[in-house]
């Protein structure tokens, strides 16, 4: 489904369409090492992942700002989709794209939202698989060694690191090991008192440096290929999946509708059918109602 298409559109006629089967080999572009993260589960359903390096994805942008993110991540995903499927020859391509900020309590918890983008150049379909969640890594100023050893405990050390300092920029740094001997070597012996900037630690959120990242990106590839299993039971078209909500679950206080979910819509780009399924739970505990708890 492309930005142009109503999300439960059939073809003018009204008919449904005749979806062309997901099968063969899907094309991935990145230089972060994604090709191990989303391969396993979509080879359990016959998918053959070829990665392809052949465009640096960072002209598209990057996490530390040498290259403005100008696109939305799933634009971005969805060109890197395209360009698979242009260097590769391949009719199905796949783009994945992180983004940082928001979720549900923004400004006192990070979040990482990861998309997978499988695009069909044959009909022009797009399945896009979503996972989300909190990620600890943040980052902080430079004081001293034992500070930074204390910072970077809680983390695994294939974790990578960037150093921000007024002579540049130093990337994929793994380990306190590594962030200790640039520091040592390169940064603090560049440093002068007339240096206004501090030395800024923050984390590479480069895929293949962030292993809160892979999680997400692999649960993402898990649900693509649910989303490839789940067929329209009207048209046998993939991607049969509950992305709208119907708000309104009563309160289990006073019975007035609240933002929560009351049933679940799902519906078939390919033929526009559509299901209504009503979420488990009959009532929504009083702190979710705007009367009862203001």
């Amino acid at each position: 489904m492309t930005d142009q298409q109503h999300p439960c559109s059939g073809d003018a006629s009204g008919r449904p369409a005749s979806p062309a089967a997901i099968s063969g080999r899907i094309a991935l572009l990145t230089r972060h090492g994604k090709g191990a993260l989303v391969e396993a589960p979509l080879a359990a359903l016959g998918l053959d992942v070829r990665v392809t390096d052949a465009f640096d994805t960072d002209q598209l942008g990057t996490f530390s700002g040498e290259v403005a993110r100008t696109l939305s991540p799933l634009d971005c995903a969805r060109r890197k989709a395209q360009l698979a499927c242009e260097l590769t020859g391949l009719d199905l391509g796949l783009g994945s794209e992180g983004s940082f900020g928001g979720g549900p309590m923004a400004g006192f918890m990070n979040w990482d939202e990861e998309l997978l983008l499988l695009w069909d150049r044959r009909s022009g379909r797009e399945i896009v698989a979503r996972a989300a969640g909190p990620v600890r890594v943040a980052a902080f100023i430079w004081e001293s060694e034992p500070q930074l050893l204390t910072q970077l405990a809680p983390f695994p050390s294939a974790q990578g690191w960037i150093i921000r300092h007024p002579a540049g920029v130093s990337k994929g740094l793994c380990g306190a090991a590594a962030v200790l001997a640039e520091l040592r070597t390169n940064v603090l012996p560049r440093s002068s008192a007339d240096d206004t900037d501090p030395v800024r630690i923050e984390p590479d959120l480069r895929a293949m440096h962030c292993p809160e990242r892979q999680a997400y990106i692999r649960q993402a590839a898990e649900q693509l290929a649910e989303r490839l299993q789940t067929t329209c039971p009207h048209c046998a078209a993939p991607d049969f999946w509950p992305d709208r909500f119907e708000p309104g679950l009563p309160c289990a206080d006073c019975d007035a509708p609240t933002a929560l979910s009351l049933a679940a819509i799902r519906c078939c780009s390919a033929c526009g059918h559509e299901e209504r399924e009503p979420v488990a739970e009959k009532f929504a505990e009083p702190q979710y109602c705007s009367w009862c708890n203001p």
